[in-house]
Protein backbone atom coordinates (compact mmCIF):
# COMPACT_ATOMS: atom_id res chain seq x y z
CA UNK A 1 0.00 0.00 0.00
CA UNK A 2 2.86 2.41 0.76
CA UNK A 3 4.39 1.84 -2.71
CA UNK A 4 1.21 3.04 -4.36
CA UNK A 5 1.44 6.44 -2.58
CA UNK A 6 5.21 6.77 -3.18
CA UNK A 7 4.71 6.73 -6.95
CA UNK A 8 2.35 9.70 -6.98
CA UNK A 9 4.93 12.34 -5.87
CA UNK A 10 7.45 11.06 -8.43
CA UNK A 11 4.87 11.15 -11.22
CA UNK A 12 3.80 14.66 -10.20
CA UNK A 13 7.41 15.87 -10.22
CA UNK A 14 7.97 14.47 -13.72
CA UNK A 15 4.74 16.00 -14.99
CA UNK A 16 5.91 19.43 -13.83
CA UNK A 17 9.55 19.10 -15.01
CA UNK A 18 8.87 17.99 -18.59
CA UNK A 19 6.79 21.02 -19.68
CA UNK A 20 9.30 23.44 -18.11
CA UNK A 21 12.15 21.90 -20.08
CA UNK A 22 10.11 22.00 -23.28
CA UNK A 23 9.36 25.73 -22.82
CA UNK A 24 12.98 26.91 -22.67
CA UNK A 25 13.41 29.41 -25.54
CA UNK A 26 16.20 28.73 -28.06
CA UNK A 27 19.20 31.04 -28.34
CA UNK A 28 18.62 34.00 -30.63
CA UNK A 29 20.72 34.13 -33.80
CA UNK A 30 22.87 37.25 -34.28
CA UNK A 31 21.15 40.15 -36.00
CA UNK A 32 21.93 40.25 -39.73
CA UNK A 33 21.75 44.06 -39.67
CA UNK A 34 24.62 44.73 -37.27
CA UNK A 35 28.12 44.48 -38.78
CA UNK A 36 30.38 42.15 -36.85
CA UNK A 37 34.17 42.37 -36.84
CA UNK A 38 35.93 39.48 -38.54
CA UNK A 39 39.59 38.66 -38.04
CA UNK A 40 40.42 38.26 -41.73
CA UNK A 41 38.16 40.92 -43.24
CA UNK A 42 39.55 43.33 -45.78
CA UNK A 43 39.03 47.06 -45.92
CA UNK A 44 39.19 48.48 -49.47
CA UNK A 45 40.81 51.86 -49.94
CA UNK A 46 38.53 54.73 -50.88
CA UNK A 47 35.38 53.49 -49.12
CA UNK A 48 33.44 55.73 -46.78
CA UNK A 49 34.08 55.45 -43.02
CA UNK A 50 31.03 55.81 -40.75
CA UNK A 51 30.54 56.07 -36.99
CA UNK A 52 28.49 53.50 -35.11
CA UNK A 53 25.62 56.02 -35.36
CA UNK A 54 25.93 56.19 -39.16
CA UNK A 55 27.61 59.63 -39.32
CA UNK A 56 30.17 60.11 -42.09
CA UNK A 57 33.65 60.38 -40.57
CA UNK A 58 35.82 60.34 -43.68
CA UNK A 59 37.29 58.09 -46.35
CA UNK A 60 39.66 55.15 -45.92
CA UNK A 61 43.03 56.18 -47.36
CA UNK A 62 45.23 53.22 -46.37
CA UNK A 63 45.41 50.08 -44.21
CA UNK A 64 48.76 49.61 -42.49
CA UNK A 65 49.86 46.27 -41.04
CA UNK A 66 52.40 46.68 -38.26
CA UNK A 67 55.17 44.19 -37.37
CA UNK A 68 53.08 42.61 -34.59
CA UNK A 69 50.25 41.98 -37.09
CA UNK A 70 48.07 44.84 -35.84
CA UNK A 71 46.20 46.60 -38.65
CA UNK A 72 45.72 50.37 -38.55
CA UNK A 73 43.19 52.26 -40.65
CA UNK A 74 44.33 55.64 -41.98
CA UNK A 75 41.26 57.81 -42.47
CA UNK A 76 41.12 61.09 -44.42
CA UNK A 77 38.63 63.47 -42.80
CA UNK A 78 36.44 65.87 -44.80
CA UNK A 79 38.88 68.73 -44.06
CA UNK A 80 41.76 66.71 -45.58
CA UNK A 81 43.51 65.88 -42.31
CA UNK A 82 44.47 62.29 -41.56
CA UNK A 83 43.75 60.25 -38.45
CA UNK A 84 44.04 56.60 -37.48
CA UNK A 85 41.92 53.91 -35.87
CA UNK A 86 42.78 50.32 -35.02
CA UNK A 87 41.10 47.82 -37.36
CA UNK A 88 39.90 45.91 -34.30
CA UNK A 89 37.18 48.57 -33.80
CA UNK A 90 36.03 48.42 -37.43
CA UNK A 91 33.63 46.27 -39.41
CA UNK A 92 33.11 46.17 -43.11
CA UNK A 93 29.57 46.95 -44.11
CA UNK A 94 28.06 46.58 -47.56
CA UNK A 95 29.22 49.99 -48.80
CA UNK A 96 31.31 51.42 -45.96
CA UNK A 97 33.62 50.69 -43.06
CA UNK A 98 31.80 51.14 -39.75
CA UNK A 99 33.76 52.02 -36.60
CA UNK A 100 32.49 50.94 -33.18
CA UNK A 101 33.01 54.56 -32.11
CA UNK A 102 30.68 57.55 -32.00
CA UNK A 103 31.76 60.80 -33.68
CA UNK A 104 32.94 62.16 -30.30
CA UNK A 105 35.08 59.07 -29.68
CA UNK A 106 36.51 59.31 -33.21
CA UNK A 107 37.31 63.00 -32.78
CA UNK A 108 39.17 62.32 -29.53
CA UNK A 109 41.22 59.48 -31.14
CA UNK A 110 44.92 59.66 -31.90
CA UNK A 111 45.79 61.75 -34.99
CA UNK A 112 48.04 60.28 -37.72
CA UNK A 113 51.70 60.39 -36.75
CA UNK A 114 51.01 60.50 -33.00
CA UNK A 115 53.76 59.18 -30.77
CA UNK A 116 53.44 55.55 -29.72
CA UNK A 117 51.44 52.68 -31.14
CA UNK A 118 47.67 52.61 -31.27
CA UNK A 119 46.48 50.25 -28.56
CA UNK A 120 43.83 47.69 -29.51
CA UNK A 121 40.97 48.46 -27.18
CA UNK A 122 37.27 49.15 -27.40
CA UNK A 123 37.74 52.80 -26.47
CA UNK A 124 39.90 55.40 -28.23
CA UNK A 125 43.08 56.62 -26.56
CA UNK A 126 42.78 59.75 -24.45
CA UNK A 127 45.07 62.59 -25.50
Amino acid sequence: MFARYAVLPVAAALAVAVPVAAQTPPDRPPSPFAPTPLAGQTFPQGVEVLSVDGERLGQLAEVETRAAGERILHIRRADGSMTTAPAIVASRGERAVVLDWTRAEFESGAPAGAAGPVTPSSTPPVL
